[in-house]
């Protein structure tokens, strides 16, 4: 591996070993089959590896005495065994065969046994294989190409014991389809014939995934056994091969058959010759251009996995509750990253030069149309059910769009190639390197060792044939055997290896002087490779022609392909052919293509001496090609991976993102967007490249300044997400369930003045989207899901519209729904009286309740949102009981021994038993949901008890951790001196370099300790640095919607006095809202509400417009009451009034508000003191009506009114309000009762419209004789 770059060591990682150990070598695979033993009589080593023998990824598991034979495998419920697939296991055919036994009883929750991965996805789990216990027997299947699952499915009259051990056996072939065994005798089978070749990446035992981004055990995927005697063979085993596993006797299995007539069809089904051959080669030299789509889109998506040269991954993702066969199954993604209505067609720009070829891999069919500078699209070529390879060619086109459209909205492309196909000759170029196939010749080179694994791994044996390319001067050492099948009968298929140089010969061989040939460390870059293709003897088909497919491998990624081009020649015919690939700055990796062919007698013999000649270009002129594609292959990939935040090159995605992004670096070190990339993909470790400051204007306080450009920035972001990513349906692109995540950062902005209307609307198109694609079901989600992906199936985006929709009759229902839904089914009382989630795996129609599924864990509380919001909204009695009977079943759970002297609580709680586990709840992973609960309790009750988790997290993670409070926690606890001080003397040892992202907590605690603005303008530095560097990631770069995230918690937090919601982090805190009259007010004002209390609270802002700026303050976390409120202007750089204050009294109180003016370049104080206080808001009554519950039919308005508050509402007035304002009609609301059951309480109420009323401007209001809770439900337009 001598002279590798980090690429290519990146390379030779993924595709030799991936451990050493001091273990013996495993045996090789026999004459049998075996590929791949595990008997655990010792160890996780596998006796017998055709690949790696040594796991991949090792946790929390062990060998005990008590297997079938010797040793076993205990595997816990959250451990984790993977060894990697290549060489241990193939997908076109096989057997995988162990001994599973339940270890504890089995009952009607279903679980994953084994997994099997895919080397490449574009769906989340990428699960190739898995085996099951599906409740009531066992379920098994394989996944084809194109996301199709060859499924069985077989029902147990009686469940296996506990300790009863159970032989399962799956076998599949891509000719045959698949069958289950259990203890020896077949019980399930599915004839089917597919395309099954795909890479694989890793298998073993992992409840949640296997993949080449994760393995892990977690969530409702924790459920372990023990497993005995693992087995895997190259083919599909007879039954009497079978039986003898089951007896654990069996000493060799018989032989697998080689090529038949069905491998053979299966063969062309793969390369899509099965009806006819691609274009023929007509000239003596073809040029082949390969021309990169500009653009690729799916809806507004961006989607670059139909064209990222790797077929295991595809356009479109894989839907969660999918129309694919044999896909929608128990086990339902929460997560799935694609529109509702992606898939059903994809877009493509080109550039701005010819094409007249378009060739797809995948099983998707339905037209493909093309649209050039008119913009209007016309049928360009229609693609028929059936074939999964087809080659359109038509009279040349120049640039403009092309459009698939699918009939089958999930079936999906692998690749789609648009090519330049015509007569010509391959160029001079800078440098010209000349080499001729030698099929006689062993490619024993080391430098060639990485690509001779890859080909083992990932190719069957009969697929293997290899054959190396050579100068003629190279030193060589002939094969030994049949140089045409040197492993026997073989498919028509030859990998031709290429040197990077030959400095790198085998051991044991003559010294070479003085004669060096090769690309290693070339200045110039590849622009494309010549083949002169010999004439051909082999058997044509029925055409009279020879079916080609030749793929030019990515040097330093060989699962992805520079070029994959179909072509024709005729027997006895030399044709050359210019590959004209997108150009390269070659590492000093040895290069791989490969050639198969349709004739089934085409062997590595029938291309002995043809020659490839690599041809250079300018580096300059290479480096723009190079340079695009890296940089597309780093934002795909990251885009990507950031879902599961991998940094470990044992996992394929990261390896591959590494190498690319290092091949990036390598040829453009100062490429800017790809230095933002790799500081991003390495945490920051290494420092951000260096960013200028925006510079405040003459006479603007920096802090003012920095607050606002901190903000736009923020908006840029939200804004690029509804208009370049929302659709009409109403969702992002990320399954509508991501795409709740990542709305979670809408409210906090649209009550900090930004947009709200747009924003609002935004949010309410999307909560419109879920119920329109039937994601809740009974007040919580449809699909059965774990604790923490069952809030994001829509609860938080129910629970943010509230936020922006205060007291909307439709959300405030809505949220009771969810509260009900807990309070029956999911949150009980055990038996011993605690209050406790009772499943971490349910939904609206099912929760299982067993075993692992009975454990309430820290993620468990995101869904108690809604009940935290009724407690606020209207003190609903069942929603306050709820959070504070959890509060209190976990205080049950406190022992002394925390740090500091605090209580010490569990992380885990069983719901059955209390038992506890997983160490302290102050160091677990999602706590924040239990703060908030513990929070809410306190605040209704005032009963310190509740603070003692909290101050245990304190405690633990220092006074950082009150950022997960909303509301100003250091002064409604008195911490000023402890806390506030020890958060300032953090800022100080900081300093402005740490202060990056979301972590600018400690200099806002300074500021609100100290006064002292360059606290703001230090964080506000740090943000905008931040978020400059990482926007266009966030946004263009296509994330997953809910890894895109600009934290705009501390601007909330001096903005409205506390954070209104921020991810997770679900008790309101905010003090204030505003709207602002002008659309950009709330970007030419800077305000801060320091030490913001209940009962005072004073607004600071500085107006940075020429002119007056009006806006709404609305009122929320305050005591309803008679306020003073005192306003002037303060001197520069100050807080405070200077001078005499106007003063006047105002009436405040959740959701009410005051009207105020911010004059230009003024720094503006508003001071707000409680006088006196009047009935609590929470306890009051509440009409409101919706914009859903108003109609008109011939004449007649028709109004469905609501009761919505804590107490009984008494008869009320429903009133008919003109343009004007005018009252022209009213109609009687009869009194209801409070919704304190969480059920609904709704009177319709009729009122005929006056003869030649105009309804437009018109509204409807109703309201009470008494004091209500809010009057923001109380009037909707007449529509």
């Amino acid at each position: 591996m001598s002279g590798m770059t980090k690429a290519g060591r990146a390379l030779a990682a993924c595709l030799l070993s991936t451990a050493i150990v001091s273990a013996p070598a495993p045996a090789a695979p026999g004459a049998d089959g075996l590929l791949f033993r595990v008997s655990a009589d010792k160890d996780f080593v596998a006796d017998v590896a055709g690949g790696q023998a040594v796991p991949n990824f090792q946790d929390k598991v062990r060998i005990v005495p008590t297997g079938v034979s010797g040793g076993a495998i205990e595997w816990q419920d959250d451990g984790v065994l993977a060894w990697d697939a290549p060489g241990n296991i193939y997908a076109q055919r096989g057997t995988l065969s162990f001994f599973w036994r339940s270890r504890y009883p089995v009952g009607v929750a279903p679980f994953v046994l084994f997994r099997v991965g895919f080397s490449d996805h574009t769906s989340w789990d990428m699960a190739w294989l898995r085996i099951d216990w599906n409740g009531h027997g066992f379920d098994a299947f394989v996944t084809d190409a194109n996301l199709a699952r060859t499924r069985v499915s077989f029902k147990l009259d009686t469940p296996p014991a506990p300790d009863a051990w159970t032989h399962i056996a799956f076998a599949w072939d891509e000719t045959a389809g698949v069958r289950l065994y259990l203890n020896g005798k077949e019980v399930a089978r599915q004839d089917a014939k597919g395309d099954y070749d795909v890479g694989l990446d890793q298998f073993g035992l992992a409840g949640r995934t296997i993949s080449p981004h994760q393995v892990q055990s977690r969530y409702s995927f924790m459920r372990g056994g023990d497993f005995d005697e693992i087995r895997v063979y190259d083919h599909m085993l007879a039954p009497a091969d079978m039986a003898a596993l089951a007896r654990n006797e069996m000493p060799g299995a018989a032989p697998g058959t080689g090529p038949d007539a069905a491998t053979r069809q299966a063969w062309l089904h793969r390369y899509g010759w099965e009806d006819k051959a691609p274009p023929a080669l007509t000239a003596p030299v073809t040029a082949i251009r390969k021309v990169e789509f500009a653009d690729a889109k799916d809806k507004k998506e961006w989607m670059w996995k139909a064209t990222d040269g790797i077929s295991e991954t595809t356009w479109p993702g894989v839907y969660n509750r999918s129309r694919l066969p044999g896909r929608n199954d128990y086990f339902t993604l929460p997560d799935w990253n694609t529109y509702v209505e992606g898939g059903q067609a994809l877009d493509l720009a080109l550039p701005d030069e010819p094409f007249n070829r378009v060739e797809i891999r995948g099983a998707a069919y339905g037209s493909l149309d093309y649209a050039g500078a008119d913009g209007a699209f016309k049928l360009l070529a229609k693609r028929r059910q059936g074939p999964v390879r087809t080659v359109d060619q038509f009279d040349t086109r120049r640039g403009g769009r092309l459009r698939f459209t699918n009939v089958a909205q999930e079936t999906p492309i692998q690749e789609i190639w648009a090519y330049n196909v015509t007569e010509g000759v391959e160029p001079q170029g800078t440098v010209k390197l000349s080499y001729t196939i030698r099929s006689d010749v062993a490619p024993d080179y080391d430098n060639l060792a990485a690509l001779r694994g890859y080909i083992a791994g990932r190719y069957p044996a009969n697929e293997r044939s290899t054959v190396v390319a050579l100068p003629a001067e190279a030193p060589v050492r002939k094969r030994t055997g049949d140089v045409a099948n040197p492993l026997g009968p073989t498919m028509p298929i030859v990998h031709v290896l290429i040197p990077s140089g030959f400095g790198d010969p085998p051991v044991a061989q003559p010294l070479m002087r003085a004669w060096a040939y090769g690309w290693e460390d070339m200045h110039d870059g590849l622009d494309g490779i010549a083949i002169d293709l010999p004439a051909l003897g082999v058997t044509p088909g029925r055409d009279g022609l020879i079916p080609l497919n030749i793929q030019i491998k990515d040097p330093i990624w060989p699962d992805r392909d520079l070029i994959d081009v179909s072509v024709s020649v005729k027997p006895g015919q030399a044709r050359t052919l210019w590959l004209d690939t997108r150009d390269r700055i070659l590492t000093n990796d040895s290069l791989y293509l490969t050639v198969a062919s349709a004739a089934p007698d085409f062997t590595a013999r029938s291309l002995d001496g043809a020659r490839i000649r690599l041809v250079f270009k300018d580096r300059e002129q290479a480096k723009v090609e190079h340079i695009a594609d890296r940089l597309n292959q780093v934002k795909d990939n990251w885009g990507f991976l950031v879902e599961e935040h991998t940094t470990s090159k044992r996992q394929r995605l990261y390896r591959r993102l590494f190498g690319d992004v290092s091949d990036l670096l390598r040829v453009d070190p100062d490429n800017l967007l790809g230095r933002y990339y790799w500081a991003d993909m390495s945490y920051g470790a290494q420092g951000w490249p260096a960013f200028t400051q925006p510079q405040a204007p003459a006479g603007v306080p920096l802090w003012a300044f920095r607050q606002v450009e901190d903000m736009k920035l923020i908006r840029r972001f939200v804004d690029w997400w509804i208009d370049e990513r929302q659709v009409p349906y109403g969702d992002f692109g990320g399954g509508i369930s991501d795409d709740t995540d990542l709305t979670e950062q809408w409210p906090g902005l649209a009550l900090m003045g930004v947009e709200p209307d747009k924003i609002n609307a935004s949010l309410r198109a999307l909560i419109d989207a879920q119920y329109r694609n039937g994601m809740i079901t009974n007040g919580l989600g449809t699909i059965t899901t774990d604790e923490l992906h069952s809030y994001e199936e829509g609860i938080n985006s129910n629970s943010e519209a509230l936020y922006l929709n205060w007291g909307e009759p439709r959300t405030v229902e809505r949220l009771m729904a969810t509260t009900k839904a807990l309070g029956d089914r999911i949150i009980l009382p055990n038996p011993n009286g605690h209050v406790h989630f009772a499943t971490n795996w349910f939904s609206g129609t099912q929760a299982y309740r067993e075993g692992p599924w009975e454990w309430q864990k820290p993620h468990s509380f995101m869904i108690t949102h809604p009940a935290i919001l009724m407690g606020v909204y209207n003190a609903n009695p069942k929603a306050r009981a709820l959070v504070q009977g959890l509060a209190d079943g976990y205080l049950a759970h406190g022992k002394p021994g925390g740090k500091d002297g605090t209580l010490s609580f569990p992380a885990e709680i069983n719901w059955r038993t209390d038992a506890e586990r997983d160490g302290d709840l102050a160091k677990a992973v999602g706590e924040v949901g239990a703060m908030q609960t513990f929070w809410a309790s306190y605040r209704w009750t005032g009963d310190a008890k509740y603070l003692g988790p909290i101050l245990s997290r304190v405690a633990q993670a220092g006074p950082r951790a009150i950022d997960e409070l909303n509301e100003n926690a250091i002064d409604v606890l008195g911490r000023r001196d402890d806390w506030g001080r020890a958060m300032t003397a953090q800022a100080d040892r900081a300093g402005p370099v740490a202060l990056r992202g979301d972590s600018g907590f400690a200099p806002y605690i300074a500021w609100q300790m100290t006064g002292d603005t360059h606290w703001l303008e230090e964080l506000h530095a740090a943000a905008i640095q931040s978020k400059s560097q990482t926007l266009y990631m966030h946004t263009e770069g296509h994330w997953w919607s809910d890894r895109v995230d600009l934290p705009n918690d501390v601007l909330q937090r001096e903005r409205l006095g506390g954070v209104a919601l921020r991810r997770n982090y679900l008790y309101p805190g905010h003090t204030v809202s505003w709207r602002f009259a002008e659309p950009d007010g709330a970007e030419q004002v800077a305000i801060l509400l320091p030490g913001a209390t209940r009962d005072h609270f004073k607004v600071v802002a500085y107006n940075l417009s020429d002119r007056p700026q009006a806006a709404r303050m609305t009122t929320w976390n305050v005591t309803a009451g008679h306020w003073r409120m005192a306003s002037g202007t303060a001197t520069e750089g100050g807080d405070s009034i200077a001078g005499a204050a106007a003063a006047k009294s105002v009436d405040l109180e959740r959701s009410a508000g005051v009207d105020v003016v911010f004059q230009p370049h003024q720094t503006t104080v508003l001071e707000f003191t409680l006088d006196q206080a009047t009935t609590p808001v929470e306890s009051r009554a509440d009409l409101g009506i919706g914009r859903d519950d108003v109609r008109v039919e011939k004449g007649v308005l028709h109004a469905i009114v609501h009761s919505l508050g804590g107490m009984d509402a008494s008869a009320g007035t429903l009133s008919l309000v003109d343009a004007s304002g005018a009252v022209v009609a009213t109609a009687p609301v009869p009194a209801l009762a409070a919704p304190v059951d969480l059920i609904p309480r709704t009177a319709e109420v009729t009122l005929p419209l006056p003869k030649g009323f105009k309804a437009q401007g018109a509204t409807v209001r109703v309201g009470l004789d008494q004091p209500e809770l809010t009057l923001a439900n109380n009037v909707v337009p007449l529509p």
